[in-house]
């Protein structure tokens, strides 16, 4: 007999439903397992309880503005009542997908989610039994605690990222601000690192950016280590602050990490889709993205003050590791290739294959002006992995990510030195 709990409110309350007898109270009271993704980037869709400890999860997915490209790249709840217990979980739901209007698989056999017995300290799944024709994963877990906590990565919230910034906005070397507000009213800021006693006329500046899409958290992990490297009194963090500008943008999308969405704004618009699109004199783009228009805009005024981004490095994941250079000048492609070279030797980087480089001063006439032509911007995109790589010795861990935030700030500077 088959008993199914289904997703509740937005906020991620379940409400239980039984095709027998059985009442919720009266499994509560003989001691059923209970689902709970009402917190903080919490996500689920659908659970049926196939047994006592053996359940299907069904991964809750988000479409885009059209109702098109539904990803399902996130889920993150607790599990209650579950202490000595040997339980069964098979993640489903992840199909079907689309990625650029056409079908996608979102995982493979090597994508490991994890686990925590507090919430705070995340294990990968060890190991896993993969079907590949239905994209499902099924883990097994015995319980050590009274609650167990399970996500496909390991999250990172936002107002984790709110503790930092009060934490860096703290030291001298840093400045804090507020450039607009997200659809639903959440801060979108802007973090400058480096020695004001030192004037910016000789400094270069590299910028790095993170977390465009919500479930993209270890992209937070980096950008956190990066930070509180830039920050810090190691030798190597004074030099860089005296010769560069560090720009950061820590957050694209705070809504989305807040609520547990997956890689649309509150308003189901792409991040990395509309960049182009979004025209800074049209409001209308400011009502449906004003992400993308406040941060735009950011780039726009830096990169049109009589100053120069050097670098642009935005932070994203996906199952293997992989660069995208953008470069709008003849002299561009050289500082792109020191970057690949140096995060494929000197870094955790581990590429799945050569860079490609989009060269901007190639375009055709008739063509759309992207904007890192429009604002001379040579810009890097970044995949860092969620599986296992052969560096690593296994799938990334938080550790691991932040500790490659100094390692990826280095490299930049040292690839437009």
């Amino acid at each position: 007999m088959l008993h199914s709990l289904r997703a509740g409110a937005l906020a991620g309350l379940l409400l239980l439903t039984f095709a027998s007898p059985l009442t919720a109270e009266e499994a509560v009271a003989r001691g059923a397992v209970r689902f709970n993704a009402a917190f903080e980037g919490g996500a689920i869709g659908p659970v049926e309880v196939v047994g006592e400890t053996v359940f299907r999860v069904h991964v809750p997915g988000q479409q885009d503005e059209r109702g098109r490209n539904r990803q399902a790249t996130w889920f993150y709840f607790r599990m209650d009542n579950v202490r000595g217990r040997d339980l069964t979980i098979t993640f489903t739901g992840y199909l079907p997908s689309e990625y650029n209007d056409k079908a996608n698989q979102p995982v493979n056999a090597a994508t490991r989610p994890v686990f925590s017995f507090d919430g705070e300290h995340w294990t990968h799944f060890s190991a896993l039994e993969f079907d590949q024709a239905k994209q499902e994963q099924t883990v097994h877990l015995r319980a050590e605690t009274d609650s167990v906590w399970l996500a496909l990565v390991e999250p990172y919230t936002h107002s984790r990222l709110e503790r930092l910034l009060t934490e860096i906005a703290a030291a001298p070397c840093a400045r804090v601000e507020v450039v607009g507000q997200s659809v639903l009213g959440r801060d979108l800021q802007v973090v400058t690192v480096t020695d004001f006693a030192t004037p910016d006329a000789n400094k270069k500046t590299i910028w790095l950016q993170a977390r465009d899409h919500a479930w993209e958290a270890p992209t937070s992990f980096i950008a956190e280590g990066a930070l509180k490297f830039a920050v810090s009194d190691d030798p190597a963090a004074r030099a860089l602050r005296e010769k560069y500008i560090l720009m950061f943008t820590p957050m694209m999308d705070p809504d989305g990490s807040a609520l547990g969405r997956v890689r649309f704004n509150a308003n189901g618009w792409d991040f990395n889709r509309h960049w182009d699109e979004v025209d800074l004199r049209d409001p209308v783009w400011l009502k449906r993205t004003p992400e993308i228009w406040y941060y735009k805009k950011a780039i726009r005024d830096y990169s049109t003050n009589g100053r120069r981004i050097s670098l642009f490095v935005h932070l994203h994941n996906a199952n293997s590791e992989y660069m995208v250079g953008q470069a709008p000048t003849p002299d561009d492609p050289p500082r792109l290739e020191r970057l690949a070279h140096l995060l494929a030797t000197q870094t955790q980087f581990e590429p799945s294959r050569p860079m490609v480089t989009r060269p901007g001063f190639e375009r055709a006439p008739n063509q759309p002006v992207p904007w890192w032509v429009e604002y001379n911007v040579p810009s890097v995109l970044i995949e860092t992995r969620i599986t296992p790589g052969t560096k690593l010795g296994g799938s990334p861990t938080a550790e691991q990510r932040t500790a490659f935030g100094r390692e990826l700030l280095l490299a930049m500077a040292a690839a437009v030195e």
